[in-house]
């Protein structure tokens, strides 16, 4: 079982960690690559301007000023160069420790006039990257730390609220924070009321059949009282109302023994209900590709529970059965009409296969074609209800296109 605790402090914030550092590791990436590219390309620029300039100036034997351009070129850009006349002789060099290996002849106009040797591992250019690089991952992590400092102290202080909103669901006088609790607390206390009340009429027929019960017993006491003090003389007269009386309790006794309160009709709001049975069978529709949907508001109905969960069950299967897959199924209630809406967008019914199922058990070919163990009688069962319940059905339905059945009560 899943904890909101555990969720919001460790399965979110390690879900944010995770991106965090993804996110970090992906812009790593992306800016080595384009600084790699970029720093090939400003090197690749740079060798060309001091090559061409270094072939130039030695063309011209000019190795003085050839010696002051490479000096300043080195201070600058702080890169290592070793130049050489044809015959090998240093014009120019910064390195002391002799890592320049690999020298390039020097051409201009096609004619050799020099050796060149260029390291730029350790030109600024390069090291302002690899700073910036540093910088970068500074910042990141530091704003990293900072955003999870704040986003743990937030999931905790929440978790809190929803520990307290938690424990004062039952209290209707401490404030709730969050709306989606409220909303919990209300219905779980509708539900109360709801339960309370089916309780009280329960309660309420046992005390009126013990009641009833009640009178028949005093005429038997009050005859077996009077025939012991011998105040009465036993007759058949007698005889035939004990009979009677006893009978009167023989028919009395097996409703105490069959009273069931979720038979009893009460007042309740029947989208709690539609709601609760939406989530529970929302699998079995979805085994069709069939999307459930509910637009419930507050209706109070006097019914019983086993009316309420007949009718619901018998009009969505209905629904259900004759629908083809990827079809969708709206389930409404109007609380300012009293009404109970169910559509779909099956196979539809005609004319007169509505008037057909209204005189008794019908089923079409086309509802056979779909559902082969249907028994037809499912709308007799609800037009008997309709009636005990003094409530009104009307069935729309086109053929093809779909069937809405509006229960008015």
């Amino acid at each position: 079982m899943r904890s909101i605790k555990r969720l919001l402090k460790f399965q979110l914030f390690k879900y944010i960690l995770f991106i965090f550092i993804s996110m970090i590791f992906i812009l790593n990436m992306a800016f080595y690559v384009f600084s790699t590219i970029q720093y090939q390309n400003e090197i690749d620029r740079q060798y060309d301007a001091l090559y061409t300039m270094s072939a130039h100036l030695a063309t011209e034997e000019n190795y003085d000023t050839l010696e002051i351009y490479l000096e300043h070129y080195t201070h600058t850009n702080q890169v290592l160069i070793l130049f050489t006349d044809m015959d090998q002789q240093t014009i120019f060099t910064n390195d002391i420790d002799s890592i320049l290996k690999n020298k390039q002849i020097v051409y201009y106009n096609e004619v050799p006039v020099g050796y060149m040797a260029v390291s730029f591992e350790s030109s600024r250019l390069n090291s302002e990257i690899t700073y910036g690089f540093i910088g970068l991952n500074l910042i990141s992590i530091s704003l990293f730390l900072i955003g999870m400092f704040i986003l743990f102290n937030y999931l905790n202080k929440e978790s809190n609220r929803i520990d307290t909103d938690l424990n004062n669901i039952e209290n209707p006088e401490e404030m709730i924070n969050y709306i989606e609790m409220d909303h919990l607390r209300k219905k779980l206390q509708t539900s109360n009321a709801q339960k309370m009340k089916q309780k009280s009429i329960y309660e309420a027929h046992i005390k009126s059949l013990a009641h009833d019960i009640k009178t028949p017993l005093s005429v038997i006491q009050i005859y077996t009282e009077s025939l012991a003090n011998k105040k009465l003389e036993f007759n058949d007269e007698i005889l035939a109302d004990l009979h009677e009386e006893a009978k009167k309790i023989e028919r009395i006794v097996p409703k105490f023994i069959e009273a069931n309160y979720s038979e009893l009709p009460y007042q309740q709001d029947i989208s709690l209900y539609i709601e609760d049975y939406v989530k529970r069978y929302h699998e079995i529709f979805e085994t069709k590709n069939i999307e459930m949907k509910t637009e419930l508001e507050t209706m109070l109905i006097m019914i019983s529970d086993t009316d309420l969960e007949r009718l619901i069950e018998h009009l969505t299967f209905n629904a259900f059965y004759y629908s083809k897959p990827k079809t969708k199924v709206v389930i409404k209630t109007i609380s300012k009409l009293g009404q109970l809406i169910i559509r779909d967008e099956g196979i539809g019914m005609t004319a007169q296969t509505i008037e057909n199922i209204s005189k008794g058990p019908f089923r079409s070919e086309e509802a056979k074609a779909l559902n082969e163990k249907g028994s037809g009688i499912g709308y007799q069962i609800i037009m008997e209800m309709m009636n005990r319940l003094n409530a009104h059905i009307d069935i729309y339905s086109e053929v093809g296109k779909g069937t809405e059945v509006v229960i008015t009560f």
